[in-house]
């Protein structure tokens, strides 16, 4: 039996919870949606496929979006989601379900997580006391999902403010998405390291005298702000003064690209 996980994850909270259902469903694979799409169809009678993601604007991230779409599934797969952030899930999990419908997919399997927030050009992200609180709850819940995958189990998804959800997602993700990175900066305590250049999943970020400069390629996943190790990349005035937040079980290793 093959099972094979598919995820997107910037600071690392989406890889944590694939590890953790791929260790009880066995014999795993995890791969990343940043990369291409297989050429084969994944999937088959008695397989697995499951997928693993953020939450963006109350929708699928861009990329993930664009991944399942052009990823080949057998309708004999038993398929399975879990979406993650720190607020609201709102649709996410509806919008999956509708991309897979269209190739003739049923999503067995869908749940949501509650995991800590990243979006620091919004919002303020947790305290490390908290980020431990909001792990630890997310842990259990993880690991009743990752059995009743591993069984089998059907939990249909639960659809939830559909048009609101749709009407966020495309106004303020898409919404001049290809100007959105002119914000970033970097201060004076930039020592030109490249690792924001490496952590981002579509190669957004080039070196130029040893200062990153983005390409209008972005994701708006901000791995590149909360991985750089001096804290240097702003975006604008927004995240001036807020914390960095990676998942402190996963390691920059992970996320790097390969």
């Amino acid at each position: 039996m093959r099972r094979t996980i598919f995820y997107f994850s910037a600071t690392g909270n989406s890889l944590e919870i694939a590890r953790k259902i791929a260790k009880e469903l066995g014999d795993c694979a995890i791969k990343p949606m940043a990369a291409q799409a297989p050429g084969e169809p994944a999937g088959g009678p008695g397989e697995y496929v499951g997928f693993i993601f953020p939450v963006f604007y109350n929708g699928l991230p861009r990329l993930v979006k664009r991944f399942v779409e052009r990823l080949a599934l057998n309708p004999e797969t038993y398929c399975f989601a879990i979406a993650n952030s720190g607020g609201t899930r709102a649709n996410s999990l509806g919008m999956l379900e509708d991309i897979l419908s269209e190739k003739g997919i049923r999503l067995w399997y869908a749940e949501e997580v509650k995991m800590p927030g990243n979006y620091i050009v919004g919002h303020q992200a947790p305290s490390s006391e908290k980020v431990r609180g909001i792990l630890d709850a997310a842990a259990e819940k993880v690991a009743k999902a990752a059995r009743a995958i591993a069984g089998g189990e059907r939990k249909p998804v639960i659809r939830k403010a559909e048009l609101w959800s749709k009407i966020t997602n495309r106004s303020f993700l898409y919404k001049n998405i290809n100007k959105w990175d002119g914000a970033f900066l970097t201060t004076g305590k930039c020592t030109g390291c490249g690792l924001c250049a490496e952590v981002c999943p579509v190669c957004n970020i080039k070196m130029e005298g040893r200062r990153p400069v983005w390409l209008h390629n972005c994701e708006r996943c901000l791995a590149c702000i909360h991985w750089c190790p001096c804290e240097t990349i702003e975006y604008g005035k927004k995240t001036a003064g807020h914390r960095r937040y990676h998942n402190p079980n996963i390691k920059i290793e992970d996320i790097i690209r390969e």
